[in-house]
This record gives C-alpha cells, structure tokens and sequence, in this order.
C-alpha cells in the first residue's frame, strides 16, 4: 500500500490495480480533479477492506483484470461488509455479460480503459452519490429495454431483445431516462 496525502473535505479514492506504474498513473490523473483525492494504491485487491475502511474511502477504483477475477471478489466482499466505500470497475472487457457481473458484485460504475478522464470523474461523483454509471461505449450497447437495475439483479433480456448500434441522440436520452446524466 502507498498512502497519499489527503484532504477531509474531498472524495476519496483507493486505486487497485496490479501494475505499479498504472496506480501511480490514475492517482495522478485523480489528483487533478477539483474536490476529489487517491488516498492510496493497492497492487493486492484482498487488501481493500482493511485498507478503504482505515482511510475512510469513498471509493475503490478496482481494475477487473486481476488473475483468478480477484477484483470482483474484492467488490463483492468490500459490499457484504458494510463498508461505505463505493466500486468503481475498469476493464478492457466490453461485453455486457462483464457489466452483469460487475453490478452485481456490487459496484456502482463501469469503465472500459478507453473510457476518457471526465468518464472517469463522473463515474467517481456518481458512485458518491450512490448512482449507477456506465461508459458510454457500454451504454451504446444495452439492448432496448434491458436497465441497470435488471443488470443488478441478474434478470434475463427481454423477449425479442436485440443489441443495436444507437445514436449520440439515443444514447444520451438512455443516459437521462437511466438517470446516469442529469441535465442542468
């Protein structure tokens, strides 16, 4: 664990990823967000739940990519706990089958590695807040129909549910119907 200096009065942010030099890279790019702070890098996920609630995190940043899919266990166990602290989830894996596992491990957003910096800090303010996010390009993909929610609870696709390619448009209306945007 390397601990990071801190402000009471911001969001704070544990970053768990196995490489080093990725930790030291989001913490940084967590750093320049106004009003939020990475409190600490985790290379081990187990470490999380003694970690998050000795910091009083807000939030985990977890990267799914860990061998034998310890980032999830992680999120799972970090939920059951009653820890206060929220789960973000990176991962290369856009399937929605990966999203599904996700959510109901717990977490409260999804981003692909592709995802840009301000996905990032709405994802971290989101889950603050105890809202779902998902990365547009995951968005772009939701089958009509088919929610978050119903991603969280593992139900099945509606009948007839088809994935289809939707508009900037279409997306951000989802996005607003979902609640993950709000207009301002």
């Amino acid at each position: 664990m390397r601990p990071h200096d801190n402000s009471e009065s911001s969001i704070r942010v544990v970053v768990v990823n196995e490489s080093g030099f990725i930790c030291e890279g989001l913490s940084r790019v967590i750093e320049r967000f106004k009003g939020i702070d990475a409190v600490a890098s985790l290379q081990h996920p187990q470490d999380l739940g003694d970690v998050a609630q000795q910091l009083r995190a807000d939030v985990a940043l977890i990267d799914a990519q860990f061998p034998s899919q310890a980032g999830f266990e992680a999120a799972r166990r970090l939920g059951e706990s009653g820890a206060k602290t929220r789960v973000v989830i990176l991962s290369v894996n856009p399937s929605l089958a990966e999203v599904e596992r996700v959510l109901q491990s717990g977490a409260h957003g999804f981003l692909l590695r592709e995802a840009g910096v301000c996905e990032l800090e709405t994802a971290l303010h989101a889950a603050v807040r105890g809202e779902k996010f998902l990365c547009p390009t995951i968005l772009q993909r939701l089958p009509e129909g088919r929610t978050i929610d119903a991603m969280t609870r593992g139900d099945s696709l509606p009948a007839g549910a088809a994935q289809a390619r939707y508009s900037i448009e279409d997306i951000l209306s989802k996005a607003l119907k979902l609640g993950i945007l709000q207009q301002k």
